[in-house]
């Protein structure tokens, strides 16, 4: 018999992916990563083919969707997990990554922190994920925005845009007496320090667009760490098709490669999991649930600051927010708020009433004084399953939709909000819309952590039905609050990773 090319073979190099390898080579394990995508290209684009791209992809029909998923380097990554993983959408945007860096290529790059509550019903409790979320906080790079005119304290900060100042001053001058909207100067995960490999934000706002520079965090800078050790090997073209158990497990790749290991970890996004494990999961007609966070996005004006420039900052998140909406743990929707000046105009002028020169012209007048507001709700208030094709051989189709009386939570929402813009000075401008379920990316709950049955894993993320097969991504969280959920992802692979080295060395003994 062959020797096994691994002791863990893990499938994807997005965040999860690369969080779980760490543990496992300072442990001295044998970590063979298979990737779909490549680093080929990467380095050798020049900003005008980033933003505009190779075949001026930016000045296709605006699709309605984030700013963030119409960018050339977005499209063709969306573009080809849509073509080549076999998951379709119906009423669903299915959003993943085949790239070199998963997600974390278009990720918003906003850093929340779940606390006892959010995670009340989980197998593990808030001590088990708070080292494992310090480990990655401090490899990933943490800045929180600050307002530099009044010396904000804390940690390494980045210059708050001006009118997102304006907004904190007058949320901080009048808060609500109950605390049940917050406002916030954002975490994100851009450097505002340079580190080894990776500049600090030059606040040129090429955000979007990829960061030339690498101060936004992307797991493809984890890699060079990676492959420094000699227990890692990575594989780049190797998308994974099928997994079958033997002694061991084993991968096939879409070339005709296979690999074997006696633990496989996938880490290859929810969708991109649930494509994997097609034939291995008792998938029926009511289909595999699927968490996602329904999303508003409302526009903004602040009259105080209209005619007035934008001010040079990132086009990252500039603003947190909370607001609680009801007596349960779970009532609460978190968002962002971005400066539209930062953003890429040609979103804003393509929904414009006016001809594209006018469009440009108008823009460019008001653009310091907009604001644009992004709102998730938790995943309870999500209605989406995930469906096997029975025409196609592995095909899955995600059928989306909302949870029962959610058209009046949102209306109510969009209300309270309402009174919080205007306490604020915020005039809010027609054009406020609900998502379609899937633009969010933010997925979780079908493969959950502690849940019996055929499609429940146990607290170290180990299929019930397939012993030696362990999921690291957000498919094994049991819930999704409406907090962004990637560093918990992270730290959870991470705890995982660490779980799996020291069962092994016991073993060993």
């Amino acid at each position: 018999m062959n020797a096994p090319d691994a002791d863990f073979i893990i499938i994807g190099s997005g965040p999860a992916g690369v969080s779980a390898a760490f543990p496992l080579i300072a442990a001295g394990r044998r970590v063979l990563m298979l990737d779909a995508g490549d680093d080929a290209g990467s380095q050798e684009e020049n900003r005008s083919v980033r933003i505009l791209g190779s075949d001026l992809e930016s000045l296709r029909a605006d699709d309605g969707s984030s700013p963030k998923l119409q960018t050339p380097a977005s499209r063709g990554i969306l573009e080809r997990f849509q073509r080549e993983s076999g998951v379709g959408g119906d009423g669903f945007k299915p959003i993943g990554s085949l790239a070199r860096g998963g997600l974390s290529n278009i990720w918003g790059a906003q850093v929340s922190y779940l606390d006892a509550r959010d995670i009340a019903d989980w197998p593990i409790d808030l001590a088990c994920l708070q080292n494992s979320y310090e480990r990655v906080s401090q490899r990933i790079g943490i800045s929180s925005n600050a307002d530099v005119t009044t010396h904000a304290n804390g940690g390494a900060g980045l210059p708050l845009g001006a009118t997102a100042v304006h907004v904190l001053r007058r949320h901080e001058a009048a808060q609500p007496a109950d605390r049940s909207f917050r406002l916030f100067p954002a975490v994100n995960a851009i450097l505002s320090k340079a580190r080894p490999g990776r500049a600090a934000c030059d606040l040129r706002g090429d955000c979007l667009y990829g960061c030339p520079s690498g101060a936004i965090y992307n797991s493809r800078q984890d890699l060079l760490a990676l492959r420094r050790s000699p227990h890692f090997r990575l594989l780049d073209n190797m998308r994974a098709v099928s997994l079958t158990r033997g002694p061991g497990w084993t991968v096939e790749t879409a070339d005709g490669s296979s690999f074997s290991a006696p633990r496989i970890i996938l880490a290859a996004g929810v969708l991109g999991t649930a494509a994997l494990l097609t034939d291995l999961l008792p998938i029926g007609e009511e289909g595999l649930r699927l968490l996602n966070s329904p999303t508003l996005a409302i526009p903004l004006l602040s009259p105080a600051r209209l005619l007035r420039s934008a001010t040079p900052t990132h086009s990252l998140a500039q603003l947190g927010l909370s607001l609680r909406y009801g007596d349960s743990p779970s009532d609460y929707v978190t968002g962002a708020v971005y400066e539209v000046g930062s953003l890429p105009g040609q979103s804003f002028v393509n929904r414009m009433p006016l001809g594209r020169k006018a469009g440009r012209a108008a823009f460019e007048l008001i653009a310091g004084s907009l604001l644009v507001a992004t709102i998730y709700y938790p995943g309870d208030q999500s209605r989406s399953y995930i469906h096997r094709e029975v025409t196609a051989k592995k095909g899955l189709t995600v059928r989306g939709g909302f949870a029962e009386g959610f058209d009046i939570r949102a209306a109510a929402l969009k209300n309270a909000l309402r009174r919080e813009w205007k306490r604020l000075g915020l005039i809010q401008l027609p054009g406020a819309s609900l998502a379609e379920p899937g633009i969010d990316a933010h997925f979780a709950g079908t493969l959950p952590m502690g849940e019996a049955g055929p499609f429940g894993t146990s607290s170290d993320g180990e299929l019930n039905l397939h012993p030696g097969l362990y999921v690291v991504d957000g498919s094994i969280l049991p819930d999704l609050s409406s907090k962004y959920v990637t560093m918990t992802i992270m730290a959870n692979a991470d705890r995982i990773a660490h779980r799996l080295a020291e069962m092994e060395a016991a073993s060993a003994l």
